[in-house]
């Protein structure tokens, strides 16, 4: 994956409450990205992961995982307005030609587990030997069959998750149906689409090829993919990609924290083109945001770390899953500044696709110190990763090696809080050779003896715990 970097260009709480008025622009998302084209390109992102464009249940309201109808990005008047959250039809495609034009791929956020804000119930028969009144016609009266003439009904699902008949919440299982085949549990929320049936899976495929094909995007974050039905997970890759010519990505949201767990759903999916987003890594983010992780785990943690796998990964520190205002118990939040520990973690590492959170970057302005990570693997980490061993239980150390002129770092992490100087004696196989700080935190360079061996020190507290150092260009 090289020196790439994957920026998600949303959060949950985008364009509501206080945000609403911090940050007007983010209201027109489509527009601001549009706007933000070249500067993107210029931090040094390659690629830009938007949110759900397809119109959902709340109209211009919804974040987009409420989805209605797969086939109206912002062009027709359904559900009380035209457009969606982010904007138009028109301007997504601006966008999408904007970002292009200055190299920035696009990745869709494809939410096919589930549909909400049906037209019409209908009356069924249940599996326990009872009827309910279901909310499952989906008529689209604003797109008018373009696109798709599929509409669904009861059959396109096997279940939902509401009666209106007595008005209960719960999971409701269709009498002619069973879950479908997924890795977790098939149901997760709202009307649960029926991957068994051939008319929804030849609509989602075709809706699929069209976003690739016909708007021009380069690949999906897939929501919710442990909850899809496996075998069509892979169909869908499978299809899409062989639709194409050029290299797809596939990320799936498989919210595994366990690694073994989430080897077997990549195993289960059995999709080359598949990649995961590392959770058994976030995890130890989590960890390390409360001080109790032991450094040396760093060494091998997550799916990146599996030489098996480690091409596979999508390694980040937060996303609209894990980071809301609402939740406090795990998110990484702005106010712990061990938020830097992990992204200098997942930057600077050889392998994995590092994702920058939106949130991060611009609302909780950390892109400062962010951009001088960004710098330090755009222009230092070439050549291999070691670890090395002068790694403790509180301070970790790591390097890449040197493959060009001036390339290699040396990174230390440290969770020690008692303000002191921390000195690690490291190999850099680099004799003869001065470095300094990027971070700025240490003004004082140092130099290598001539067998490569350097004293490289961290600060020993919260917010300057992290020290990067590179070399001097002579």
């Amino acid at each position: 994956m090289g020196k790439k970097i994957l920026l998600q260009a949303f959060y949950w709480e985008m364009c509501t409450n206080s945000y609403k008025e911090k940050f007007k622009e983010e209201c027109n998302l489509w527009n601001l990205l549009a706007k933000k084209a070249a500067s993107l390109a210029e931090s040094g992102f390659a690629s830009v992961w938007i949110p759900p464009a397809t119109k959902g249940n709340a109209g211009d309201k919804d974040i987009g995982y409420g989805v209605y109808d797969i086939w109206d990005l912002g062009e027709f008047e359904q559900k009380g307005s035209k457009r969606t959250k982010y904007g138009t039809k028109e301007e997504l495609i601006k966008a999408l030609e904007k970002l292009h034009s200055h190299g920035i791929k696009v990745f869709f956020d494809a939410v096919l587990n589930h549909r909400f804000g049906a037209d019409q119930t209908e009356i069924v028969q249940l599996k326990n030997g009872t009827e309910a009144e279901v909310w499952t016609r989906y008529d689209f009266p604003g797109r008018n069959e373009k696109y798709s003439r599929y509409k669904l009904n009861y059959s396109s699902f096997d279940g939902v998750d509401w009666d209106e008949r007595t008005k209960k919440l719960g999971k409701i299982l269709f009498s002619d149906k069973d879950w479908d085949w997924s890795y977790g549990e098939d149901f997760l929320m709202g009307a649960d689409l029926d991957y068994n049936n051939k008319k929804v899976q030849r609509d989602v495929l075709n809706w699929g090829k069209w976003i690739i094909n016909d708007l021009g995007f380069d690949g999906f974050r897939i929501d919710a993919a442990k909850h899809i039905d496996q075998g069509f997970l892979r169909t869908f890759i499978k299809k899409v990609n062989e639709n194409s010519s050029k290299e797809l990505f596939f990320g799936a949201e498989a919210w595994i924290e366990e690694e073994d767990e989430l080897i077997d759903f990549i195993k289960q999916i059995d999709a080359k083109a598949l990649k995961v987003f590392d959770y058994p890594l976030r995890s130890k983010f989590v960890e390390l945001k409360h001080r109790n992780l032991d450094m040396r785990s760093l060494k091998n943690a997550g799916l990146v770390n599996n030489k098996k796998y480690q091409d596979r990964v999508i390694t980040f520190v937060d996303t609209h899953d894990t980071d809301r205002d609402q939740i406090d118990d795990d998110n990484i939040e702005s106010i712990s500044h061990y938020k830097y520990h992990a992204y200098a973690y997942i930057l600077l590492r050889d392998k994995g696709l590092p994702t920058i959170y939106w949130k991060d970057y611009y609302t909780r302005e950390m892109s400062e110190k962010l951009d001088l990570l960004i710098k330090a693997r755009q222009t230092y980490a070439y050549g291999q990763g070691l670890e090395s061993s002068a790694t403790d239980q509180k301070t970790y150390c790591y390097l890449r090696e040197d493959e060009y002129q001036d390339t290699g770092l040396v990174m230390l992490l440290t969770i020690d809080d008692s303000n002191d100087i921390i000195k690690k004696e490291i190999q850099t196989h680099s004799p003869n050779t001065e470095y300094f700080d990027i971070t700025g935190h240490l003004e004082q360079p140092i130099r290598t003896d001539q067998e490569g061996m350097g004293c490289f020190s961290v600060i020993a507290s919260e917010e300057k715990g992290w020290s990067v150092w590179v070399k001097k260009s002579n």
